[in-house]
């Protein structure tokens, strides 16, 4: 089953009602035949029809093609790991004017361990392995 019929039958839309929502709100004008082919792997719609699907079902273009596999988790984990560690440069530690006392040790060692996991995600993401084996 591919991820376009999977997410429809989610949804709990029939393909004939799917068809005419999609059609009116994308204004489409695919057909029931051509909605079963690209269900069944049959027939792909060009990508700003693939665009408006991963947008109706509110998904990445990647999981509805099926690219979107575990395996692929562990580069979101490190790309994750980098935005954090680019958000915690940029921290001005401002005694007196925060809730919770802020370090400067505390946060450097907050980059180093963020750091240390991204170095991890990675190793993982090459080797294709599970984050325990290392």
């Amino acid at each position: 089953m591919t991820r376009f019929r999977e997410l429809r039958l989610q949804k709990g839309y029939t393909q004939e009602a799917f068809r005419k929502i999609y059609n009116e709100r994308y204004n489409r004008n695919y057909t029931s035949a051509a909605i079963s082919m690209i269900e069944h792997g049959k027939r792909m719609p060009e990508l700003g029809a693939l665009i408006d699907f991963a947008d109706f079902y509110d998904v990445s273009l990647d999981y509805l093609l099926g690219r979107d596999m575990p395996g692929n988790q562990d580069r979101q984990i490190y790309r994750q790991l980098r935005d954090i560690m680019e958000r915690l440069d940029s921290i001005r530690v401002d005694e007196g004017k925060s809730e919770l006392p802020v370090v400067k040790e505390d946060i450097e060692m907050l980059g180093c361990l963020l750091q240390q996991s991204a170095v991890l995600a990675k190793r993982v993401e090459l080797e294709d392995n599970a984050w325990y084996r290392f």
